[in-house]
């Protein structure tokens, strides 16, 4: 079992080296579901890496988050097996994303053009909105990431059980990559819908945003989904070889 105390390192770890590691790749998915598209992106905005600031400030204390009530709630008795992995998983998202929205929010406004740097994002959005602002898409995001772990942290809990039962950083992280491409794939649609609220300068809710998406085509909820897959198979990769590897180095 893995300590509380070792839970949040290994999330600080993973949660930092995977977020400015994946990057660029994240910025080319918010361009494609965002309204613009990707006409307005330019090579200078992947190696300037705009809005890291906001991803690397909530990377680190969001994931150790998760990680800290994802292990707090494997320790205990709910079932075993799946269902509690998809409880502790889900249980850990509802905790991360206190801190995840505010700096998603800030960041995706930055790859968007809609901000120049993370500071002027967050001066924007509070004056604009107040501190309401920086939660927009809570409630999107929190039903995105819920489905996304549930499906996630099962198959990655059961791959590493089966392939990697001597703890492999590498193995781990193999085992968290083809979890993160299948639950990636399958709540594209969600954060499609998530990732247009936040950019929203209208304050549009939940149905507006759906029913606009459904006058661009049943595409348009799919807009992103190579970028997501290939973001999150990697990132599954790093994520969880990342933990992985920090977990059994401190212990």
């Amino acid at each position: 079992m893995v300590s509380d105390r070792n839970a949040i390192i290994g999330g600080c770890a993973a949660g930092f080296v995977v977020d400015i590691a994946l990057f660029p790749i994240d910025t080319i998915k918010t361009r494609m579901q965002s309204r613009q598209g990707l006409r307005s992106l330019g090579l200078s905005d992947l190696h300037k890496l705009k809005g890291v600031g906001a991803a690397a400030v909530g990377s680190m204390p969001g994931s150790a988050l998760f990680f800290l009530t994802y292990e707090h709630v494997k320790r205990m008795n709910y079932g075993g097996g799946a269902k509690q992995h998809m409880l502790a998983s889900s249980l850990g998202e509802i905790m991360a994303c206190l801190v995840r929205v505010p700096t998603e929010v800030v960041k995706q406004r930055v790859q968007a053009k809609l901000a120049r740097s993370s500071w002027e994002g967050l001066k924007h959005t509070l004056a604009n909105a107040g501190l309401r602002g920086l939660y927009v898409g809570y409630g999107t995001t929190v039903m995105r990431e819920i489905p996304f772990a549930a499906i996630q942290y099962p198959i990655w809990e059961k791959l590493r059980s089966a392939y990697n039962p001597e703890g492999s950083g590498f193995k781990s992280g193999v085992c968290g990559s083809v979890a993160g491409a299948v639950a990636g794939g399958l709540t594209t649609p969600i954060d499609v819908v998530k990732t247009r609220l936040m950019l929203s300068t209208k304050n549009e809710g939940v149905v507006t945003v759906i029913r606009e998406l459904y006058k661009e085509g049943l595409s348009s909820f799919f807009k992103g989904f190579s970028a997501r897959i290939g973001w999150l198979s990697i990132g599954g990769f790093v994520y969880l070889g990342t933990y992985q590897t920090v977990i059994e180095f401190i212990v």
